[in-house]
């Protein structure tokens, strides 16, 4: 069986500014994501996705009682590559930057939390993917996966921080 190849996610957790409501919110971010997703696909971003935390959600993982502190954003996004050149370029890209600054009156980028990490998936669709017959995992050791250069450029700057 073939390795499965290395995918890089980079997420962002963002909060509503003061005095938008939830469904504002929601109703921004779903035209934001339409029109960011022709650009991404323009650049051959694999996957990119939305994750909302409403307070109702919020709620019931706080009901839960888990050990863990309940994150407070109220939206993930999610951009899944194969390389940094790629997100790279989406970033430069004119009518990105653009939607960036549409969100202004919607986002605190103040709070914003981004986190890169590589993927490995072993349960898809209801189905164990990626593991040998004999249970082993099929992806590639730590070294190549963590093998990530460091980039000289840097991603573009849409607004003052």
């Amino acid at each position: 069986m073939a390795k499965p190849e290395r995918v890089l996610r980079l997420s962002g957790s963002y909060h509503r500014k003061d005095g938008v409501s939830e469904e504002e919110f929601h109703r921004f971010s779903r035209h934001h994501a339409v029109a960011c997703a022709k650009i991404h696909q323009k650049y051959g971003i694999l996957k990119y996705q939305i994750a909302y935390s409403s307070s109702s959600a919020q709620e019931l993982a706080k009901s839960m009682k888990t050990p863990y502190k309940v994150n407070d954003h109220d939206l993930e996004i999610e951009y899944y590559f194969k390389d940094v050149a790629t997100l790279l370029a989406v970033s430069a890209d004119q009518e990105f930057k653009d939607l960036h600054l549409e969100s202004e009156p919607y986002v605190r980028h103040d709070t914003a939390t981004v986190t890169l990490t590589w993927i490995e998936v072993y349960l898809e669709d209801g189905k164990v993917v990626n593991v040998s017959p004999e249970g082993e995992s099929l992806f590639p050791s730590f070294a190549e996966l963590s093998d990530i250069k460091i980039t000289e450029e840097s991603v573009a700057k849409y607004y003052e921080q």
